[in-house]
């Protein structure tokens, strides 16, 4: 049964119209999303200056509060309540102590002076009163104790503006002042309300609606031109294709049945392509695929992102163009091996992208093969680079004294034991050295445990430069240091060292608060001469720093057979 021609006169009207609604439905979209856009900007960037002043509020309160000079525009703040607020240096300058709240405040007055950005530290029960709320920062305050994390408004007026608001709360380091005042951890202590002009904002907003407007008039226009277009041939033809449509009726009917099973199998042959090209596609992880040869035949937008190849770059070349050089050919010969003979293999490698920086990856490959298809390798690629460098960063701190960064007691004693594996192994020499700092604590007493901390980094530092590469200094104690000296041909040379380090650490420290003079003591044990393992070792050294520390000190000693026996 056909359509009558009045009928088929009126769907070009029915397309105009759709395409109308279309049109405008498209211009109504993008007219909110330019707001929404406008919206998250401010958003941003009032987040942007809010985590900068939460930033700078817990460095000052971690610290204690800062001292500055009282100028004209930094004076003594009156609700601060603490003891030595204000302070007078050795030379006679006045210090006044400048809490977080003062802090946030003068940075407010730099941003508005600089950008005309107004930064107000604000909360529902001020000690100052100029830090008192508005009605829109306590209504925003009221809604942060329900729970919102932050807000972000727009405010018309003669000179708009964005105005962005987050909730205070309070951290360990605020408890010194306000835990007097019955502030809780995590309890939201007030606000900070960021006011942006937001001119600016709005004439980028209101240029993208008009572009958008000009674009979606041009759209309908040249939509109307050619639906007018389209009527004047359909009037024409309209008659002639009911016809022909009558003719070929029954001819549609005899083929739909065949059309209906290919088209079946067509579409779920296209769907399990478009499935494995949208899996591809939108993969988080690097996917590759080779061929047998280890050259490139696809690889997806995850993999781009990683190495910083396109596609085009790669597709028909080796895989070793990313390879980092870091593993020897043994490496991948044993990959290959795996592949061939388990079809897959997966391990992490290092890579290198193509602006030559290496960064480490969990790779699983996986051999293809099957019917006349040729063998093809899939392999997927997670970086783990910043996993495996915290990893790194851990193992550092576990096994490093925080001060000096010299191996800890506990790195110490492991690499003590491989020295003296090594040695009985080759029949080498070494020498273990352990070295106490001599009147360390007067130093502590009369300036300070941070000047005592200085002259330990230092001390640290002379150590290094006294002994070889191949050699090992840690801080085993508070004063106490240990040295291994590998290697040694004879007791001469281990003197020689021993000697250097008493004549280094003798030398004055030139320390922030003034000069400091201490001198070290040095017990030393030699390998094979004074025992086999490492208890006996440590005795002797101990028992010959013992003797110097009870005698003159400023000295080294190497211990004896039997006089330093213990």
């Amino acid at each position: 049964m056909h359509a009558s021609p009045s009928r088929l006169w009126l769907r070009p009207s029915i397309v105009f119209v759709a395409v109308a609604l279309g049109v405008f439905a498209s211009w109504f979209i993008e007219w909110r999303q330019a707001n929404a856009n406008m919206l998250s900007t401010a958003r941003e960037r009032g987040a942007a200056l809010f985590r900068l002043v939460e930033l700078t509020r817990d460095w000052n309160a971690r610290h204690g509060g800062v001292y500055v000079p009282v100028t004209a525009a930094t004076q003594p703040n009156p609700y601060l309540d603490h003891k030595r607020r204000d302070v007078v240096t050795r030379e006679g300058i006045a210090l006044t102590l400048v809490n977080p709240a003062y802090m946030t405040r003068q940075i407010a007055e730099i941003a508005q002076q600089a950008e005309g950005i107004q930064l107000h530290i604000t909360s529902l029960n001020p000690l100052r009163p100029a830090n008192a709320a508005d009605p829109w920062e306590a209504a925003a305050l009221r809604r942060f104790d329900a729970g919102v994390p932050e807000i972000v408004e727009l405010i018309p007026g003669a000179a708009p503006v964005h105005r962005y608001m987050a909730p205070l709360r309070i951290t360990k380091p605020c408890l010194a002042c306000h835990e007097k005042q019955n502030y809780r951890l995590g309890q939201i202590r007030g606000g900070v309300s960021v006011t942006m002009p937001a001119a600016d904002l709005l004439a980028i907003r209101d240029g993208v609606r008009l572009r958008s407007s000009a674009v979606h008039l041009l759209m309908f226009t040249v939509m109307a031109a050619l639906l007018d277009l389209l009527v004047r041939r359909t009037r024409n033809h309209l008659l002639a294709l009911e016809r022909l449509a009558q003719e070929q009726e029954a001819v549609i009917a005899e083929r739909t049945h065949a059309l209906s099973e290919a088209n079946a199998e067509l579409e779920g042959k296209l769907a399990d392509r478009e499935l494995a090209a949208a899996v591809l596609s939108n993969a988080a992880e690097a996917i590759i695929v080779t061929d047998a040869g280890g050259h490139f035949v696809e690889v997806n937008p995850a993999f781009s992102r990683m190495t910083g190849y396109a596609a085009s770059e790669v597709l028909g070349k080796a895989v070793s163009i990313i390879k980092s050089g870091r593993h020897p050919p043994a490496f991948y010969e044993e990959m290959w091996q795996t592949l061939s003979r388990e079809n897959r293999w997966q391990g992490e490698v290092w890579n290198r992208r193509k602006n030559g920086e290496l960064f480490f990856v969990w790779m699983s490959v996986a051999r293809i093969s099957g019917g006349a298809q040729p063998v093809r390798y899939v392999a997927t690629l997670t970086d783990i680079t910043q996993r495996k460098e915290l990893e790194e960063t851990l193992r550092h701190r576990a096994y490093h004294d925080p001060l000096t960064d010299l191996p800890n007691r506990a790195l110490f004693a492991d690499r003590l034991r491989v020295v003296l594996l090594q040695a009985q192994r080759h029949g080498r020499a070494f020498a273990l050295c352990f070295i106490d700092l001599d009147y360390f604590k007067p130093v502590n007493d009369e300036f300070g445990h941070a000047a005592g901390d200085e002259l330990l980094v230092e001390t640290a530092r002379r150590l290094r430069v006294c002994v070889r590469a191949a050699d090992t200094v840690a801080r085993v104690g508070g004063d106490e240091f240990a040295a291994i000296l590998t290697e040694v041909p004879s007791r001469e040379e281990v003197e020689e060292v021993a000697a250097r380090i008493v004549a280094e650490l003798a030398r004055p420290f030139q320390l922030k608060v003034g000069t400091a003079h201490i001198t070290c003591s040095i017990g030393i044990a030699l390998f094979p001469e004074h025992g086999s393992d490492v208890e006996a070792l440590q005795h002797y050294a101990d028992a010959a720093l013992y003797k110097v520390k009870a005698a003159s000190r400023n000295a080294y000693r190497i211990a004896g057979n039997s006089e330093d026996k213990p």
